[in-house]
């Protein structure tokens, strides 16, 4: 911890030393200091904790001492402990009333003089922080004499150095405010008759020049002729004060301390309120960088937020927009679909039953004994009979595409209720094992929960449709992965992988297109797809596609969990 540091103002160089050897005994960094003076520039250096100031000193008195230091605001929470041999209950009042803490007197014992330092010093302790807040500018006053009287102004001098001025001597009103134009001075102490200039017309120019200046000078008026009259003309030319030369000296250094304590007072009030504008100037714009920099933040944040939601919002409108599309198309096209089949329906039944009665009939013939069929005829009964099988079976394909046309143009049909699927992806499965055979490996990955409310018809040829597909694209061996999630943006996710060859990007966005296959002609109508997409959309669904040449194809169906 640091040692606490003490000034001791004390003019006997003997009662100084003395002191200082009984502070630094006791543990403490003390310092001297022989007049009021020095004592101001120690404080210029460093701050102590406590001062122990002699009553009687050289120059500045110990009490007006006292009064300078609680001027400052930096140094008027130091504790001051007074000490004087005079032991008069009056020199105690006096001191004690200029601002002293303490007072104790040079015959005291030593440890009773301990006793009030350490009682002072936790009063410092307490107020370290408040002493921080800005530096002290303890000067000595600048004083100009202009007076034509050589011996009045050095018997003048003597006098104001003793209260610690710095003087300067002029002997004339013209000097004197050419002398003012190169240096500052705190006062002017000038004779109101003086040849050439009198001390009237010097104060008048010095009065003007205050207005400009944030700390004016202050000027005292001095006359050996002192009445009403030079009194009044004094004050009216701006003079702060008229002292006459009969006057007591006590007297006159009297006033000029009033006079420039309330100088030094209005300097320190101004340096002190510039600190604290400067200090809430500079909190001020801490926070104003600060409230900048966060709504910097803000604002990219704000923007990053606007962006996203618009990508997102353009993404959905262009998925909108092709929703529309494909639904106006699919709509359109449902209409014709529906037309198609039905005109088709009649002559097919019809030719289904015509196909029928003939194999029937040649069957009966080439069953009959009684009929003697040569081997030509009977060989082309047989081609007959196979060229009918043949058309029976394409007139089975047809009948299969009227059915899935007929189901393309009623997508919006059927009950709506709650399905596991779990169970309708085996059902499937169970349909189309004959088409897997050995070479399928099945691999499952279902949610907890699979129970999805749907239009469950729709829905069972949406999975019947996806993984068909999934089988007729693997052509050797490999495998199907069947998945089930309930995502979190509120979607089930119903995914069928395969490991086939995969789709080309060229055709990727056909699939879905009525009528598009890439299977060979004759084995598929083109419309599996396509009617699993409108199924989907349906219910207010969407089917996203994963491809890549050689590594198979992933279809993701997503419904929402909640279609009520």
């Amino acid at each position: 911890m640091a040692q606490e540091r003490i000034v001791v103002v004390e003019d006997s160089a003997t009662q100084a030393l003395k002191l200082q050897i009984l502070l630094e005994q006791e543990g403490f960094d003390a310092v001297c200091a022989y007049t009021a003076e020095e004592a101001m520039d120690e404080l210029n250096r460093r701050l102590p904790q406590l001062l122990i100031v002699d009553y009687h000193l050289p120059g500045i008195q110990g009490d007006e001492f006292c009064r300078q230091i609680h001027l400052n605001l930096s140094t008027r929470s130091i504790p001051i402990l007074m000490l004087t041999a005079d032991e008069a209950v009056a020199t105690q009042m006096h001191g004690l009333e200029s601002g002293a803490d303490d007072f104790v007197s040079k015959s005291e014992d030593a440890e009773i003089l301990l006793l009030r330092v350490h009682n002072l010093l936790r009063r410092s302790r307490q107020s370290a922080s408040i002493a921080e807040m800005s530096r002290p500018r303890f000067r000595r006053p600048k004083v100009l004499v202009i007076d034509d009287s050589e011996t009045y102004r050095e018997t003048l001098a003597a006098e104001l150095r003793e209260e610690g001025c710095e003087v300067t001597l002029i002997n004339s009103g013209w000097e004197g405010l050419d002398y003012l134009e190169q240096n500052d001075f705190d006062c002017v102490l000038v004779d109101m008759v003086m040849p050439d200039l009198d001390g009237v017309e010097v104060c008048q120019e010095l009065a003007k020049k205050r207005h400009a200046s944030e700390s004016p000078i202050v000027i005292l008026m001095i006359s050996a002729y002192e009445n009403k009259e030079n009194v009044a003309r004094a004050l009216e030319a701006g003079a702060d004060d008229f002292v006459g030369k009969s006057t007591q000296m006590s007297l006159l250094r009297a006033r000029l301390r009033a006079l420039l304590r309330r100088k030094f007072l209005l300097e320190e009030n101004s340096r002190i309120i510039e600190e604290f504008k400067a200090k809430e100037m500079q909190a001020l714009r801490a926070t104003a960088e600060k409230e900048a920099a966060e709504a910097k933040v803000m604002l990219a944040a704000g923007l990053e937020k606007a962006n996203a939601e618009l990508a997102d919002t353009n993404r959905k409108l262009k998925e909108a927009q092709l929703h529309l599309i494909q639904s106006e198309k699919m709509a359109s096209l449902g209409q014709l679909v529906a037309g198609i089949a039905h005109e088709i329906n009649n002559p097919l039944s019809f030719a289904l039953s015509n196909v029928f009665t003939i194999q029937q009939w040649l069957d009966e013939v080439a069953a009959d004994p009684g009929n003697q069929l040569t081997e030509g005829t009977a060989r082309r009964l047989e081609k007959i009979g196979a060229r009918i099988a043949d058309s029976g079976q394409g007139l089975d394909r047809v009948r299969d595409l009227v059915v899935q046309l007929r189901t393309f143009s009623r997508l919006d049909e059927g009950e709506f209720k709650t399905i596991d699927l779990r169970e309708a992806f085996e059902s499937v499965v169970l349909f189309l094992r004959h088409k897997m055979s050995e070479r399928i490996t099945l691999v499952r990955d279902f949610a907890e929960n699979n129970m999805l409310s749907c239009y469950a018809g729709q829905l069972n040829q949406v999975l019947m449709n996806v993984v068909a597909n999934a089988v007729d694209a693997i052509k050797g061996d490999g495998t199907i992965v069947l998945r089930t999630a309930r995502r979190d943006d509120g979607f089930f996710e119903i995914s069928v992988k395969d490991s086939g060859q995969g789709i080309p990007a060229d055709i990727r966005e056909r699939i879905f297109d009525p009528f598009f296959t890439t299977k060979a002609v004759g084995q598929g109508t083109g419309l599996g797809l396509a009617i699993s997409y409108g199924i989907v959309q349906s219910h207010r669904g969407r089917i996203e596609v994963d491809s890549e040449i050689g590594l198979g194809t992933e279809i993701r169906i997503l419904i929402p969990m909640d279609l009520t």
